[in-house]
């Protein structure tokens, strides 16, 4: 329950520079093959579990793809740079989804900073059962309730599974 929500974070004060809107840009969207999270876990007050988990930068998107097929240990997100000139922004990632959990949340969040010249991948794993509803989900990063990008993505029970499956061999036991 406390690991799905997943950020590479790099903490430090914000530079405020243009209208926040124009500053970042969407990079990449994708479904990460399932394996075990490592790293170390950070408070997230606005998330279902309280904490996120901080993962290695180095991980890349296994393929691309917005159709993402309820697997254990399946990630997917989004991956936000600044764009050129622009200052460090401090936002907030936000994903929505249907009900889950016994409190039926709908919205995480949690605090980023985005730096010049460095790219930020966050992303949902599916580790426990009750993460795994199928529906519309939507990740996005926003700045004072203003939305800079928003990606959607759908979460099936059966559809997708093939190509993710095909990619992904090498990971599954």
């Amino acid at each position: 329950m406390r690991y799905r929500l997943t950020s590479i974070l790099t903490l430090g004060l914000a530079l405020w520079g243009e209208a926040s809107s124009a500053q970042v840009r969407l990079l990449e969207t994708g479904i990460l093959c399932p394996r075990i999270s490592s790293g170390e876990l950070i408070e997230a007050p606005g998330t279902e579990a309280g904490v996120i988990r901080r993962i290695d930068q180095g991980l890349g998107f296994d393929l691309p793809g917005r159709t993402v097929p309820i697997m254990d240990n399946l990630g997917f997100g989004f991956r936000i740079a600044l764009k050129d000139g622009a200052s460090a922004q401090d936002v907030t990632i936000v994903v929505t989804h249907p009900p889950m959990g016994a409190a039926q949340v709908t919205r995480q969040e949690w605090a980023d900073t985005i730096w010049p010249g460095e790219t930020n991948l966050n992303l949902f794993t599916f580790e426990e059962d009750y993460e795994k509803v199928p529906g519309p989900w939507t990740f996005s990063a926003e700045i004072d309730g203003e939305t800079l990008v928003e990606v959607p993505f759908t979460v099936t029970e059966d559809g997708g599974r093939g190509p993710v499956e095909a990619a992904c061999f090498r990971f599954m036991s």
